[in-house]
């Protein structure tokens, strides 16, 4: 048996694409092809970070980023082939993660964890301060890790939040398919996220729809981008 460890899209076993990490193989029994025009990134993902980041004019070469809902590792690879620094790569599975991306000396993996618990001293002492923060949740409402990034992120960073409306409308707004085509849904969705955020002093920039749409049921996403701009208190006289 062999365990493909990049992906997805790279090989093909018995001409369909392989769209996890880490899929076990019988040699023996299968016809094993690599694509001669390997994709960008290591999944789709970082097609949408990488449109995310062209539309905010986001530069993040030299910075230190915390990316969560690592999965496949499609935003930390497109932040690292950008020219990040350092990537903290948070998910709450573990495996699925692509072996250049796993291996990357750049890269500090945290699987296992749930972003909504972790806290800034949780993270290595030496790791400097966060300059930006990438969500790509899933089964999670964005607002749900709002305490979390808000104590990770520094003073005047960025965030990037790839909106899922499938995870945020209400129960009655999605249908069995797991799709949601009401565009009024989708703007609600959008300020519902934005304002939630903003009273938390990340300021709303920019928010654009995803060049690609979700995986499996099709969902239009939206990528948007806010700079944190927490309140300090007045010091006394």
């Amino acid at each position: 048996m062999l365990h493909l460890q990049d992906g997805p899209g790279l090989v093909t076993v018995n001409g369909k694409p392989v769209l996890k990490a880490g899929t076990g193989v019988d040699v023996d029994k299968s016809s094993i092809a690599l694509l001669a025009d390997p994709p960008k990134f290591v999944c789709r993902a970082g097609l949408k970070l990488e449109a995310a980041l062209d539309a905010f004019g986001l530069d993040v070469r030299g910075k230190t980023a915390l990316d969560s809902g690592l999965s496949t590792g499609g935003f930390t690879d497109c932040l690292l082939q950008r020219g990040a620094e350092r990537v903290v790569g948070v998910d709450v599975g573990y495996g699925q993660v692509a072996h250049s991306i796993r291996t990357h000396p750049s890269v500090i993996l945290m699987e296992r964890t749930n972003l909504r618990h972790l806290r800034r001293k949780a993270l290595p002492e030496d790791l400097g301060e966060i300059d930006l923060v990438t969500l790509d949740l899933s089964f999670i409402s964005a607002t749900k890790v709002l305490d979390a990034v808000a104590d990770i992120l520094r003073p005047h960073g960025d965030l990037v939040i790839l909106i899922k409306p499938q995870f945020e409308a209400g129960k009655a707004q999605v249908s069995a398919g797991g799709l949601v085509r009401d565009p009024a849904v989708h703007r609600a969705v959008i300020d519902h996220v934005l304002s939630t955020y903003a009273a938390r002093g990340f300021a709303p920039q920019q928010c654009i729809p995803s060049p690609i749409k979700g995986a499996n049921a099709g969902n239009t996403e939206f990528l948007a981008h806010l700079v944190y701009r927490p309140q300090v208190e007045e010091a006394g006289p």
